[in-house]
């Protein structure tokens, strides 16, 4: 069994020493580190942390014991911090790993290590809950900008570490370029099985309070679509055409109402982030999924549009009828009777609408979020996004 805790945690690649590396593993494989070699991956890309990889040499020379590892750390930029720690990101992939990678029903990375601090203040959440569903969306909006400038400069912020395993024979597939029918089909066979698993299970949604439900603080959505709307439309309007603004502007108006059918039952555990920079592609045929930031409790449809939307061209419009048609039929065959396809087509017609407002409303979270990108990047996923708007 992986270590869980640690007598300290380490947030910076110089911590990350041969003795504290011999601290965490050496119980697990009867064996010392003597030298580390550490490489950074990713910094801020998407998963809102710092990413290394590390290659480990030890005094022994036995096949079980890891050559190289990944390390996940929060970020050290302000606004990277606060974003990960005030929607409490890095909390829900350590209890995911902790907690759920036996019963995930997905190939996840097999978990070395993992530590975080406790809560400092469990009780938030309430204040947040009550604030932000009772707040008129104009002070929500002022509110939700001043508690994540304060979640990103907090001086006692919660240290959190996870240590996985270094796939290293799996092929990432590009989110700009888009994924392949024979990709999203495999994808989608894994995320029926995950979906099946979970269904309507309290133990799953149960392990954090974190696992929150889709329709939690509409405004919130709201707020940061008013904040955003005219900054992403000076930058991003000639991609979208005005039909498609109008579009959002309705969603904008309706967003409780769109997003309470997709909290509603039937409900199984999200993934959240289930796209292809998070998919890894292993020459057997099988995948390994990633990134369990987002954990969320909500209708499966969720997954399957926000999948389908990122991963694929709207040039694949007319292959999507047979894609859903093979998740839902997989669903079924994993024991799911109470979602019919009808069902299915309505929750992704709201989630691809959702999404692309989402787009508009994390305009603020661009530079947080793929900092350090091409920003052609942001220019294809607001292209395809919206595109498949119906």
């Amino acid at each position: 069994m992986p270590k869980t805790q640690a007598p300290y945690i380490p947030q910076t690649g110089s911590e990350f020493t041969a003795d504290w590396f011999s601290d965490c593993l050496q119980e697990q494989f009867g064996a010392a580190v003597l030298d580390v070699d550490l490489e950074i991956i990713g910094t801020g890309v998407g998963f809102i942390g710092e990413v290394y990889r590390c290659k480990l040499s030890w005094d022994a020379t036995r096949g079980d014991l890891p050559q190289s590892v990944i390390i996940k750390v929060p970020s050290s930029i302000p606004a990277n911090r606060g974003l990960g720690e005030g929607m409490q990101l890095y909390e829900r992939e350590v209890l995911a790993y902790q907690k759920l990678s036996k019963e995930m029903a997905l190939p996840m990375p097999k978990l070395f290590y993992a530590a975080m601090d406790d809560d400092p203040t469990p009780w938030l959440d309430k204040v947040i809950d009550f604030l932000f569903t009772y707040l008129p969306v104009r002070s929500v909006s002022w509110a939700t900008v001043q508690f994540l400038k304060l979640a990103g400069n907090n001086p006692r912020l919660r240290r959190y570490l996870l240590m996985i395993e270094d796939i290293v024979d799996a092929r990432p597939p590009s989110q700009v370029a888009g994924g392949s029918l024979d990709d999203a089909i495999v994808a989608l066979t894994a995320l029926a099985k995950f979906h099946a698993t979970h269904w309507m299970s309290e133990k799953s949604v149960g392990i954090s309070p974190r696992i929150w439900p889709m329709d939690r603080l509409p405004k919130v959505w709201q707020a940061s679509y008013q904040r955003n709307r005219d900054e992403f439309l000076s930058k991003f309007g000639d991609l979208i055409e005005d039909e498609r603004i109008n579009q959002l502007d309705q969603a904008q108006k309706d967003m409780p109402n769109l997003l309470k059918p997709l909290g509603a039952s039937p409900w199984t555990l999200l993934h959240g982030d289930y796209r292809l920079d998070n998919i890894l592609y292993r020459p057997d045929g099988s995948l390994v999924v990633i990134d369990y930031q987002i954990l969320s409790k909500g209708r499966p449809g969720w997954d399957v549009g926000y999948f389908i939307t990122t991963a694929l061209t709207p040039d694949h419009k007319d292959e999507e009828t047979l894609m859903l048609e093979h998740y839902h039929k997989e669903l079924c065959g994993f024991g799911v009777s109470d979602y019919s396809f009808s069902a299915l087509l309505e929750d992704i017609r709201i989630t691809k609408l959702l999404l692309a407002h989402r787009l508009v409303s994390g305009r603020d979270a661009f530079e947080t979020d793929l900092q350090g990108t091409d920003e052609t990047f942001i220019d294809v996923l607001v292209q395809r996004v919206v595109g498949w708007i119906e």
